[in-house]
């Protein structure tokens, strides 16, 4: 073995152990906040030094400080207690801290957060009553109060669709958690269903591709006996029941299909097959763009808390039957309450929550990045202009769909979020 050998093999036992030391000082921090449990170690890239899935303890109602808890899912990515610490707030379940571009532009900490009533955060007995923008937003709260005793520096919170509206919601409830909050194509509705996404979809792209797919609707529906055997060959071999028949599913995913289409680019209205397609044809292109997973059991099952919350709380779309009244009884747009109906669940919607946060974002919403793609049907009912004195910025990327992100802009307008983000925070972003 060479002098170089040992040479290499003595700097990287260094490093090893500054890392065991590192390692040690984190997790005694972690293991001294009140109420957290370290599960494990996390692994997820290179980003971070140490990575952890934790445990918190959240009162099921933040409102009684007698209340029962629960255990709420978090996950740790540590570059460094002098370094910025991100938010990630998810509105459903989390799995790990996942990518993060905020993270990235930053190189700081990252915090991801599964959101109560998904995933392993769900409370028992369960109680529909608590499932509310403020209790999640107090749960991040929560949060950002005990771990900005090991991160003192700038915090920021951060997710993208029903994840940034949890974001918002929260910077609405706890303005001053977070120095800067940036929401990714997250709608903020006006109503239990939002009449703007039906404005959006009548408009949305050129006359020629809005009626290519509605010719595309019309002949899924045409010819629905002969699809059918495929679509109940389909659900069978993935075992799927449905509360509503298959036969029922089958057209509510028809008229999703504009809806998910325009929201992921998935297909090209002029690439869809003509009305003189076969059955197969049709199937075989509605299937990659709207699955009817999405109303079966276990799809509704699954975001069963998601729809409560839009139903009774945050709003969301429905399907217009008017373009389909000769193939559908329905006689007034449908709405997800069929999501809920078949659980018991409730689905009275108040609007008291959407009415704080529209005055919010517009006059107090201070530092919110807000990012939009153009064909992304959210875009519809996104805080797409900033109309009152909140210093805030509303960006939307030509072309772009539901991922839309900051790298995607082009350079002149990447450095205006950059310009931005800098001023907001006091450092120059993106850090190098």
């Amino acid at each position: 073995m060479t002098k170089h050998s040992f040479r290499l093999i003595a700097i990287f036992l260094m490093i090893a152990a500054s890392a065991v030391a590192q390692d040690s000082v984190l997790l005694k921090a972690l293991r001294n906040l009140q109420g957290i449990e370290v599960v494990g170690v996390y692994r997820n890239g290179r980003q971070f030094s140490e990575t952890y899935e934790l445990k918190i303890f959240q009162p099921v109602d933040h409102g009684n400080p007698n209340s029962t808890t629960f255990s709420q899912r978090l996950f740790i990515g540590h570059t460094g207690f002098d370094k910025p610490m991100v938010l990630s707030t998810s509105g459903y379940g989390a799995n790990g801290l996942g990518y993060n571009e905020p993270a990235g532009l930053l190189k700081a900490n990252l915090i991801r957060v599964e959101h109560r009533y998904f995933g392993q955060s769900v409370p028992q007995p369960l109680d529909w009553t608590f499932l509310t923008t403020w209790q999640a937003a107090s749960d991040d709260h929560a949060i950002v109060q005990l771990f900005k005793k090991l991160y003192t520096g700038k915090w920021l919170s951060t997710g993208a669709s029903k994840d940034g509206q949890t974001a918002m919601m929260f910077k609405a409830y706890y303005p001053e958690d977070v120095d800067v909050c940036i929401p990714y194509v997250a709608p903020l509705n006006t109503q239990k269903v939002d009449p703007r996404i039906f404005e959006f979809l009548n408009s949305v792209g050129t006359l020629q591709e809005r009626q290519k797919i509605y010719d595309y609707q019309i002949a899924l529906f045409e010819k629905k006996t002969e699809i059918m055997p495929f679509v109940e060959e389909y659900c069978k071999k993935r075992n799927w029941t449905f509360p509503m028949s298959v036969d029922r599913a089958y057209d509510l995913n028809v008229m999703e299909f504009p809806f998910a289409m325009w929201q992921y680019g998935a297909a090209k209205p002029m690439s869809l097959p003509s009305a003189s397609a076969s059955p197969k044809e049709l199937f075989d292109a509605m299937v990659p763009v709207t699955d009817l997973m999405w109303f079966s059991d276990a799809g509704l099952r699954q975001f069963l808390p998601h729809y409560y919350q839009a139903m009774t709380e945050m709003g969301y779309y429905g399907y217009d039957v008017k373009p389909f009244s000769k193939y559908l009884k329905d006689t007034v747009p449908i709405t997800y309450d069929f999501a809920l109906l078949p659980y018991g669940l409730d689905t009275t919607f108040s609007p008291k929550t959407l009415t704080f946060l529209h005055d919010f974002v517009q006059n107090r919403g201070d530092h919110i990045l807000y990012i939009y793609g153009e064909y992304d049907t959210w875009t519809a009912t996104g805080v797409t202009e900033i109309t009152g004195p909140a210093d805030a910025l509303t960006m939307i990327l030509k072309g772009g769909y539901h991922g839309s992100s900051i790298r995607a802009f082009p350079a002149d307008q990447q450095q205006k979020i950059y310009d931005t983000l800098s001023r907001w925070l006091g450092f120059k972003v993106p850090v190098d």
